[in-house]
């Protein structure tokens, strides 16, 4: 909610930081017309730097009014926000086409894996022997140990 100030006769809504960007723009508004572009400009920079609606840097509309009215608020921090903002939209975009690709290539590497372990398997499963086989149980192998110490 902005807070009246009276200065002179003169009468300003102060915005305060969780006030909408179009009460920053009115304020400003305001200003310019009470004391000029040039001191509207540092009052209103006095005033954000105090009270800002971070929020509001990152709205593309009034980044726009900022740039009109030659003003620059943004930290290094808000304009990283923006340049994701700006970048996730253009990734999002390109996404559409990389989920093109996608679509065919997972199925096919996913395929073209399987096939692989198939033929692993097809090879190994013509070299094995009857003794392979009861080497995976317990009863094969002891039966196999005792064929060894007897046969020595």
């Amino acid at each position: 909610m902005p807070i009246e100030v009276k200065i002179k006769n003169l009468s300003f809504l102060v915005p305060e930081s969780n006030d909408p960007c179009e009460v920053w723009v009115a304020y400003f508004n305001s200003l310019k017309k009470s004391v000029g572009i040039t001191n509207a400009r540092m009052l209103w920079m006095l005033t954000w730097k105090s009270n800002g609606a971070s929020t509001c840097t990152t709205n593309g509309d009034f980044n726009t009014w900022l740039k009109k009215n030659s003003i620059d608020v943004s930290s290094a921090a808000t304009r990283a926000i923006a340049d994701v903002t700006e970048i996730g939209s253009n990734f999002m975009g390109m996404s559409k086409n990389l989920s093109k690709v996608a679509s065919v290539a997972i199925p096919a590497t996913l395929l073209l894996i399987l096939a692989s372990i198939g033929v692993i398997l097809w090879n190994t499963s013509k070299k094995v022997d009857v003794a392979d086989i009861a080497m995976l149980t317990p009863v094969g192998r002891s039966i196999s140990l005792g064929t060894n110490v007897v046969s020595k």
